[in-house]
């Protein structure tokens, strides 16, 4: 009698489906995709064994995680590289967190406990708590958790500490909008001094001794907005009342 093959640990046990490997994982995988349907869609027979290092139950529960997180898609017959695996693979470091944050939330289950907790701090407990409300089988509570904050760290939204995760509602820390502007105001001059706001800390904005001569030049097509915000710089310095 023929042995029956065991399913890998955290397998098919019911209730709300999850990636069972982590987002870093999936795109790790998602490039040999790529670099592997590059001319065409190819069988599963290949894939698995070819992408996957796996063609047992292995290879078939990584090839689900990657369809889940919107990285892989076909029949068995034909597996193939989505539009966003291929962005993936060929975005430069500063174009790549949106994708893996598009990613991240391709799961319903990984995007509802994103929404329910996004711009908040949570228990790991919490997570659980909320994933099994979701429908995740009792036994798999903790992996779904780890796969989710896992793949939320990879992707720029969250940050663990101890126990705790801080949720974000972006994906990476970027520039305000005063501070891009602010970088486009010429200088304010000093006979023996020249500074620029942007290597100021906020905190300590002062004037330097003596006179300064500011030179702002308005015309009627300036954007107001833009204009609102030199007005409010040079009232922090106190140039203007």
């Amino acid at each position: 009698m023929a042995e029956k093959k065991k399913m890998p640990k955290g397998g098919k046990k019911g209730g709300t489906r999850f990636p069972q490997i982590p987002l870093k994982q999936a795109v790790e995988f998602a490039k040999k995709l790529v670099a592997r349907t590059h001319t065409g869609p190819q069988p599963e027979t290949i894939i698995l064994k070819g992408v996957f290092n796996n063609s047992g139950p292995t290879g078939a529960v990584r090839a689900s995680a990657l369809k889940q997180f919107g990285l892989l898609e076909g029949e068995a017959s034909a597996y193939t590289a989505t539009t966003l695996a291929k962005g993936i693979n060929s975005a430069p470091n500063e174009e790549l967190a949106p994708l893996l944050q598009q990613a991240l939330l391709a799961p319903k289950i990984f995007r509802d406990l994103f929404d329910t907790f996004q711009n908040d701090t949570v228990s790991i407990a919490k997570l659980r708590q909320q994933a099994l409300k979701l429908g995740v089988h009792p036994d798999n509570g903790e992996k779904c958790v780890e796969m989710f904050v896992a793949s939320a760290i990879y992707a720029g939204t969250a940050e663990q500490t101890g126990e705790d995760v801080k949720l974000s509602s972006t994906p990476v820390a970027e520039n305000s909008s005063e501070e891009k502007e602010i970088t486009e105001i010429d200088e304010i001059e000093e006979p023996s001094d020249k500074f620029r706001k942007k290597n100021a800390s906020p905190a300590k904005r002062t004037l330097p001794s003596g006179p300064i001569n500011i030179s702002l030049s308005l015309d009627s097509t300036m954007d107001p907005e833009k204009l609102e915000k030199y007005l409010k710089l040079l009232r922090d310095y106190g140039a203007i009342g």
